[in-house]
C-alpha cells in the first residue's frame, strides 16, 4: 500500500523526470531583443493609431442627458482617453495629472488634478 510520503517521492520523481525530458526536447531559444523591442514598438503604435476611432465609435453611441450645474471642462471623448490613458500606465490619480502635463500637446487634455479625481470617481 502507498502512502502519502510514498506518494509524494513519486510524485516529485515524476515532475523531476518531466522537466528534464521537456529540456531536452524544447531547447532554449537565445531572445532577439531588438527584434522583439521592434514587435513592441510596432503593437504600441498601432494600438494608439486604432485607439482614436475605437473611441470615437463607442462615444457616438452614448446619449448625455443635459442637466443643471457647471458645464465639463472635458469631452466625452476626452473622458473615456483620460480614463484609458489612466488604466494603462496604471497610475493614481495625481500621478496621472502629472503626466497629462506631458501628454496634453497630444491628448488636448489640459485639467488639473481635482478634475481628474473628479471624472475618475464616477
Amino acid at each position: 500500500m502507498l502512502r502519502t510520503e510514498g506518494l509524494r517521492k513519486r510524485i516529485k520523481f515524476v515532475e523531476e523526470f518531466l522537466m528534464e525530458e521537456y529540456k531536452l526536447t524544447h531547447p532554449e531559444k537565445e531572445r532577439d531583443w531588438r527584434t522583439q523591442e521592434q514587435r513592441l514598438a510596432y503593437k504600441i503604435k498601432t494600438a494608439i493609431r486604432n485607439i482614436e476611432p475605437l473611441v470615437e465609435e463607442a462615444v457616438n453611441t452614448i446619449k448625455i442627458h443635459k442637466e443643471q450645474g457647471r458645464t465639463s471642462e472635458l469631452s466625452l471623448k476626452q473622458k473615456v482617453i483620460l480614463l484609458l490613458l489612466k488604466e494603462l500606465f496604471d497610475r493614481s490619480n495625481r500621478n496621472m495629472a502629472s503626466m497629462l502635463d506631458l501628454f496634453s500637446l497630444l491628448s488636448g487634455i489640459d485639467v488639473s488634478y481635482k478634475t481628474i479625481e473628479q471624472y475618475l470617481r464616477k
